[in-house]
Protein backbone atom coordinates (compact mmCIF):
# COMPACT_ATOMS: atom_id res chain seq x y z
CA UNK A 1 0.00 0.00 0.00
CA UNK A 2 1.49 3.24 -0.70
CA UNK A 3 0.94 5.22 1.64
CA UNK A 4 2.79 7.67 4.34
CA UNK A 5 2.80 7.36 8.01
CA UNK A 6 3.97 10.50 10.22
CA UNK A 7 4.38 11.53 14.01
CA UNK A 8 4.35 14.68 15.55
CA UNK A 9 8.40 14.59 16.17
CA UNK A 10 8.29 14.27 12.34
CA UNK A 11 6.45 17.11 11.83
CA UNK A 12 7.82 19.22 14.44
CA UNK A 13 11.41 18.70 13.27
CA UNK A 14 10.45 19.54 9.51
CA UNK A 15 8.34 22.87 10.49
CA UNK A 16 11.75 23.82 12.33
CA UNK A 17 14.26 22.27 9.78
CA UNK A 18 13.79 20.63 6.98
CA UNK A 19 17.58 19.29 6.84
CA UNK A 20 17.07 18.42 10.30
CA UNK A 21 13.89 15.80 9.23
CA UNK A 22 15.95 14.50 5.98
CA UNK A 23 19.05 13.58 8.47
CA UNK A 24 16.60 12.39 11.48
CA UNK A 25 13.93 10.12 9.28
CA UNK A 26 14.71 10.08 5.39
CA UNK A 27 18.55 9.19 5.70
CA UNK A 28 18.60 8.12 8.97
CA UNK A 29 22.00 5.31 9.08
CA UNK A 30 23.76 4.24 11.60
CA UNK A 31 23.93 7.13 14.44
CA UNK A 32 25.16 7.28 18.21
CA UNK A 33 21.51 7.40 20.52
CA UNK A 34 21.92 10.21 22.76
CA UNK A 35 21.54 8.89 26.61
CA UNK A 36 19.03 11.53 27.07
CA UNK A 37 16.83 9.23 24.52
CA UNK A 38 17.93 6.55 25.90
CA UNK A 39 17.32 6.81 29.42
CA UNK A 40 13.80 8.42 28.44
CA UNK A 41 12.84 5.29 26.99
CA UNK A 42 14.04 3.73 29.94
CA UNK A 43 11.57 5.46 32.10
CA UNK A 44 8.35 5.63 30.19
CA UNK A 45 8.62 1.42 29.86
CA UNK A 46 8.89 2.23 33.64
CA UNK A 47 6.46 4.44 34.29
CA UNK A 48 4.06 2.03 32.20
CA UNK A 49 4.39 -0.71 34.43
CA UNK A 50 3.92 1.73 37.29
CA UNK A 51 0.70 3.19 35.92
CA UNK A 52 -0.70 0.19 34.91
CA UNK A 53 -0.10 -1.38 38.55
CA UNK A 54 1.99 -3.92 37.83
CA UNK A 55 5.06 -2.28 40.10
CA UNK A 56 3.75 -0.80 43.44
CA UNK A 57 6.31 -0.93 45.54
CA UNK A 58 9.79 0.62 45.84
CA UNK A 59 10.81 -3.11 46.26
CA UNK A 60 9.63 -3.72 42.83
CA UNK A 61 10.80 -0.61 41.05
CA UNK A 62 14.56 -1.67 42.27
CA UNK A 63 14.24 -5.32 41.21
CA UNK A 64 12.50 -3.54 37.12
CA UNK A 65 15.60 -1.31 37.27
CA UNK A 66 18.18 -4.17 37.88
CA UNK A 67 16.02 -6.44 35.37
CA UNK A 68 16.25 -3.93 32.31
CA UNK A 69 18.49 -0.73 32.94
CA UNK A 70 20.14 -0.58 29.45
CA UNK A 71 24.05 -1.16 30.82
CA UNK A 72 25.33 -1.89 27.25
CA UNK A 73 23.62 1.27 25.68
CA UNK A 74 24.67 3.88 28.13
CA UNK A 75 28.14 5.12 28.37
CA UNK A 76 29.88 4.17 31.29
CA UNK A 77 30.70 7.89 32.23
CA UNK A 78 27.17 8.95 32.02
CA UNK A 79 25.84 5.41 33.30
CA UNK A 80 26.19 6.31 37.31
CA UNK A 81 24.69 9.64 36.53
CA UNK A 82 21.80 8.55 34.65
CA UNK A 83 21.34 5.51 36.91
CA UNK A 84 20.55 7.81 39.93
CA UNK A 85 18.48 9.74 38.43
CA UNK A 86 16.39 6.95 37.06
CA UNK A 87 16.44 5.50 40.24
CA UNK A 88 15.00 8.13 42.59
CA UNK A 89 12.64 9.92 39.96
CA UNK A 90 10.88 5.97 39.61
CA UNK A 91 11.39 5.46 43.58
CA UNK A 92 9.63 8.69 44.35
CA UNK A 93 6.53 8.21 41.40
CA UNK A 94 5.97 4.97 42.98
CA UNK A 95 5.32 6.05 46.05
CA UNK A 96 3.14 8.98 44.61
CA UNK A 97 1.49 8.54 41.16
CA UNK A 98 -0.15 10.73 38.96
CA UNK A 99 -3.91 10.06 39.34
CA UNK A 100 -6.01 13.41 40.80
CA UNK A 101 -9.17 13.28 42.45
CA UNK A 102 -11.81 11.74 40.16
CA UNK A 103 -9.56 9.95 37.84
CA UNK A 104 -9.54 6.59 36.26
CA UNK A 105 -6.28 5.26 34.66
CA UNK A 106 -8.00 3.83 31.37
CA UNK A 107 -5.31 3.70 28.89
CA UNK A 108 -1.61 3.22 29.26
CA UNK A 109 1.24 4.05 26.25
CA UNK A 110 -1.26 3.91 24.01
CA UNK A 111 -0.40 4.04 20.41
CA UNK A 112 -3.18 5.53 18.05
CA UNK A 113 -3.33 6.02 14.47
CA UNK A 114 -5.79 7.76 12.13
CA UNK A 115 -5.76 8.34 8.62
CA UNK A 116 -6.15 12.24 7.51
CA UNK A 117 -9.91 12.78 5.44
CA UNK A 118 -9.06 12.67 1.49
CA UNK A 119 -5.29 11.51 1.87
CA UNK A 120 -3.05 8.67 2.21
CA UNK A 121 -0.99 10.16 5.11
CA UNK A 122 -1.53 8.29 8.39
CA UNK A 123 -0.91 10.01 11.68
CA UNK A 124 0.48 8.31 14.28
CA UNK A 125 1.11 9.13 18.37
CA UNK A 126 1.71 6.98 21.55
CA UNK A 127 -0.24 8.43 24.07
CA UNK A 128 1.63 7.82 27.66
CA UNK A 129 -1.23 8.22 29.65
CA UNK A 130 -4.65 8.54 29.91
CA UNK A 131 -7.34 9.31 32.49
CA UNK A 132 -10.50 9.65 32.39
CA UNK A 133 -13.09 11.77 34.42
CA UNK A 134 -16.45 10.53 34.08
CA UNK A 135 -18.65 13.01 36.18
CA UNK A 136 -16.79 15.73 33.64
CA UNK A 137 -16.84 14.14 31.05
CA UNK A 138 -13.02 15.04 30.34
CA UNK A 139 -9.87 12.85 28.94
CA UNK A 140 -7.00 14.10 30.11
CA UNK A 141 -3.82 13.25 28.04
CA UNK A 142 -0.61 12.97 30.17
CA UNK A 143 2.65 13.05 28.36
CA UNK A 144 6.05 12.46 30.43
CA UNK A 145 9.20 15.03 29.24
CA UNK A 146 12.70 14.75 30.98
CA UNK A 147 13.37 18.63 30.11
CA UNK A 148 11.50 21.68 31.41
CA UNK A 149 8.86 22.70 29.15
CA UNK A 150 9.27 25.30 26.65
CA UNK A 151 7.54 28.81 26.65
CA UNK A 152 5.13 28.58 24.16
CA UNK A 153 1.69 30.80 23.39
CA UNK A 154 -1.47 27.99 23.83
CA UNK A 155 -2.99 30.52 21.19
CA UNK A 156 -1.00 29.06 18.78
CA UNK A 157 -1.00 25.00 19.70
CA UNK A 158 2.26 22.72 18.53
CA UNK A 159 1.73 20.09 15.92
CA UNK A 160 1.84 17.47 18.72
CA UNK A 161 -0.99 18.72 20.43
CA UNK A 162 -3.06 19.39 17.14
CA UNK A 163 -2.27 15.60 15.96
CA UNK A 164 -3.64 14.20 19.61
CA UNK A 165 -6.67 16.76 18.85
CA UNK A 166 -7.41 15.01 15.59
CA UNK A 167 -6.50 11.12 16.89
CA UNK A 168 -9.04 12.19 20.20
CA UNK A 169 -11.74 11.33 17.33
CA UNK A 170 -10.85 7.40 17.55
CA UNK A 171 -11.32 7.55 21.58
CA UNK A 172 -14.74 8.92 21.43
CA UNK A 173 -16.17 5.82 20.91
CA UNK A 174 -14.58 4.12 24.22
CA UNK A 175 -15.01 7.37 26.16
CA UNK A 176 -17.31 9.94 25.54
CA UNK A 177 -15.72 12.96 25.76
CA UNK A 178 -16.71 16.71 26.11
CA UNK A 179 -13.54 18.12 26.74
CA UNK A 180 -9.89 17.40 26.45
CA UNK A 181 -6.88 18.70 28.30
CA UNK A 182 -3.49 17.81 27.67
CA UNK A 183 -0.82 17.63 30.75
CA UNK A 184 2.50 17.97 30.28
CA UNK A 185 4.36 15.62 33.32
CA UNK A 186 8.17 16.47 33.98
CA UNK A 187 9.66 13.96 35.72
CA UNK A 188 12.42 14.39 38.62
CA UNK A 189 13.86 13.24 41.33
CA UNK A 190 11.48 15.11 43.46
CA UNK A 191 8.58 13.68 41.75
CA UNK A 192 6.65 15.03 39.00
CA UNK A 193 5.49 18.79 38.33
CA UNK A 194 2.27 18.78 36.10
CA UNK A 195 1.38 21.88 33.82
CA UNK A 196 -2.29 21.09 32.31
CA UNK A 197 -3.58 22.65 29.26
CA UNK A 198 -7.28 23.05 27.92
CA UNK A 199 -7.41 22.11 24.44
CA UNK A 200 -9.61 23.82 22.31
CA UNK A 201 -12.00 22.92 19.17
CA UNK A 202 -12.17 26.56 17.73
CA UNK A 203 -8.24 26.56 17.85
CA UNK A 204 -8.06 22.80 16.92
CA UNK A 205 -10.40 24.28 13.38
CA UNK A 206 -8.18 27.41 13.14
CA UNK A 207 -4.47 25.57 13.04
CA UNK A 208 -5.54 22.48 11.41
CA UNK A 209 -5.61 23.63 7.80
CA UNK A 210 -1.65 24.83 8.20
CA UNK A 211 -0.78 21.65 9.66
CA UNK A 212 -2.38 20.14 6.53
CA UNK A 213 -0.30 21.84 4.65
CA UNK A 214 3.20 20.69 6.43
CA UNK A 215 2.02 17.46 5.78
CA UNK A 216 1.72 18.07 2.13
CA UNK A 217 4.74 19.45 1.58
CA UNK A 218 6.28 16.60 3.41
CA UNK A 219 4.60 14.16 1.03
CA UNK A 220 7.38 14.95 -1.78
CA UNK A 221 11.09 15.42 -0.78
CA UNK A 222 11.72 16.94 -4.00
CA UNK A 223 10.49 20.01 -3.12
CA UNK A 224 11.99 20.58 0.10
CA UNK A 225 14.07 23.85 0.36
CA UNK A 226 17.27 24.22 0.44
CA UNK A 227 18.55 24.75 4.01
CA UNK A 228 19.91 28.22 4.47
CA UNK A 229 21.57 28.32 7.92
CA UNK A 230 24.57 26.48 8.09
CA UNK A 231 24.85 27.13 12.14
CA UNK A 232 21.25 25.38 12.82
CA UNK A 233 22.22 23.14 16.54
CA UNK A 234 19.58 20.51 14.97
CA UNK A 235 21.48 19.84 11.88
CA UNK A 236 24.68 20.19 13.67
CA UNK A 237 24.13 17.30 16.28
CA UNK A 238 22.80 14.98 13.89
CA UNK A 239 25.47 15.37 11.51
CA UNK A 240 28.00 14.94 14.26
CA UNK A 241 25.56 11.61 16.09
CA UNK A 242 25.86 9.99 12.45
CA UNK A 243 29.24 10.65 11.83
CA UNK A 244 29.95 8.97 15.14
CA UNK A 245 28.30 5.85 14.28
CA UNK A 246 29.81 5.10 11.34
CA UNK A 247 32.91 5.56 13.22
CA UNK A 248 31.46 3.28 15.76
CA UNK A 249 30.00 0.87 13.30
CA UNK A 250 33.28 1.04 10.94
CA UNK A 251 35.39 -0.35 14.72
CA UNK A 252 33.12 -2.45 15.29
CA UNK A 253 33.28 -4.21 11.91
CA UNK A 254 36.63 -4.56 12.02
CA UNK A 255 36.79 -6.14 14.84
CA UNK A 256 34.63 -8.91 14.40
Amino acid sequence: MDRTLLSPSMIETFRVCRRAYQLAFLKAGERIEPTGSILKRFLLKALAEINRGRVTTVNQVQKFTGHHWPVDKIDAEDGVRAFLFAYKALTNYVLKPYKPEGAQVVAVSLKVRARVPHDRVYLEDTFDLILWYPHEKRLEFCDFHLNPLKPFNPAWPSASMLVKQFLAERLKTRWPFEKISLTFLRLGVQGVMPATFELDESLYRLHWPELLKTIEAMKDPEDFAPHVSDLCRRCEFLTRCTAMGCEEHSRLSRSA
